[in-house]
């Protein structure tokens, strides 16, 4: 589910810039980046604000010390680098800036910093760390509990594979045509003109500087304009009743002994699902929009101990309409009942893009270079691929745990079953 993820994000971040002729820019190159997935990447991300008053603030005397050390490296943040070779196959590396939390606790050891290695591939995720001999091979497809419960052969992979493609491409179809006619004008949105950007690798590409800035009232009006934008589009509309027309033909293929129906029919189920869902959010939007104004539900949260949001974000954008470089600061001031004064919690992220169209290429580990979850369960011995000074071992023990309990629950239902059929035959 890699794309489909990507693509959602991008698709918060297309309506986020609005259609303003600053902002557009910004758009454009997101849109093209849509089309041009295959890029390096690093960034971080962290809390920022009143992280240390934290724990005072909600009636603790003194944080102890594994208290500090879990703030401590929330400020520090996590580094991420690595490759985007395309919307289905991704490398990261993934770094604690401050790993003394899991050194303190037995789950980390030597000179690096605490650090995993991901490799995405469709629906397989491969994980390992510096100290581990295999990766830990997770199949998405596969881990789920109730795919093989009920008497069932389990969800057959190529038709899930062609149904999520289908679905991504949807997807994707339709952030593209829609995000085109977005028309919410942003408040506070700036060209900077032209600066610098040095890149992760050295390179220095000449860049347009795009700052946007959002409070809660803005958020706020943003949604309501999405919302009612919406519930009156005809591409949102066709959008969801082809969504609904598609997963309902992957149930029907899946799960034949629950019927057929006619593309026509389920057509007209879509269509009708759809009017009535639109037509009930129009009628919640009208009314709530009479009742409560931005600046009424601006006045409500702060009644409640929200005292103020602030949303800065940088887009560098160079010649070729790439995002190169992006930066956001979210910072939410709040107080609570317990607390004696406010505080402000931010989360920070800064993150660069590069080598677009040439990505550092990786392979998938071989077969015997890792380790999956049935693997673990058929061998007991295979949990050594993992280092006991590492958090792999028991974060793989905690996956063979729940493949026990997956076990077992299928293993009941088998019973069940076999129950229930010398009951129907029983004379």
């Amino acid at each position: 589910m890699w794309k489909k993820g990507s693509a959602l994000l991008l698709a918060g971040m297309l309506v986020l810039t609005g259609c303003t002729s600053e902002a557009s820019l910004v758009r454009d190159s997101i849109v093209a980046s849509i089309d041009k997935p295959n890029y390096d990447f690093e960034g971080t991300l962290k809390l920022t604000g009143d992280v240390d008053k934290l724990p005072a603030a909600l009636g603790e005397t003194e944080a102890d010390k594994e208290g500090q050390a879990l703030l401590a490296a929330l400020k520090a943040g996590v580094t991420a680098k690595g490759s985007q070779l395309d919307l289905n196959n991704a490398k990261i590396q993934l770094e604690v800036n401050d790993d003394k939390l899991l050194r303190d606790n037995k789950l980390w050891t030597g000179d690096k910093k605490a650090s995993v290695e991901l490799l995405v591939r469709d629906n397989k995720v491969y994980a390992k760390s510096p100290l581990d001999s295999k990766y830990l091979v997770i199949d998405a497809a596969a881990s789920n509990p109730f795919s093989d419960v009920s008497g069932a052969e389990g969800v057959n992979p190529a038709k899930l594979k062609e149904f999520q493609d289908k679905m991504n491409d949807l997807t994707l179809n339709f952030i593209k045509k829609y995000v085109s006619k977005y028309g919410y004008k942003l408040a506070d949105a700036k060209n900077l003109g032209a600066t610098k950007v040095t890149l992760p690798n050295g390179e220095k590409v000449d860049a347009t500087h795009v700052a946007i800035k959002i409070d809660a009232k803005e958020l706020v009006k943003m949604f309501f304009f999405t919302a009612n934008d919406a519930v009156a589009s005809q591409d949102v509309k066709t959008f969801a009743i082809d969504m609904i027309v598609l997963t309902n033909t992957f149930t029907e293929e899946m799960y034949p002994e629950m019927g057929k129906t006619t593309e026509a029919e389920k057509r007209a189920l879509a269509e009708a699902t759809v009017a009535e869902g639109l037509k009930s959010a129009k009628e919640w939007l009208d009314e709530t929009g009479k009742v409560y104004t931005p600046e009424k539900i601006v006045e409500e949260m702060k009644k409640e101990g929200f005292h103020n949001l602030a949303w800065n974000l940088d887009f560098y954008v160079d010649s070729a309409k790439m995002p190169v470089h992006q930066k956001s600061s979210l910072n939410v001031t709040f107080q609570t009942k317990e607390m004696k004064q406010p505080l402000t919690v931010g989360l920070e992220a800064d993150q660069y893009a590069f080598n677009f169209g040439k990505a550092t290429k990786f392979t998938i580990p071989a077969k015997d270079a890792g380790v999956t979850v049935e693997q673990l369960y058929a061998d007991e011995k295979a949990i050594n691929s993992f280092s006991d000074k590492g958090f792999m071992r028991p974060f793989a023990q905690s996956m063979l745990e729940q493949h026990k309990w997956q076990k077992e629950l299928e293993a009941e239902w088998a019973e069940y079953d076999e129950e229930a059929a010398a009951e129907v035959v029983a004379p």
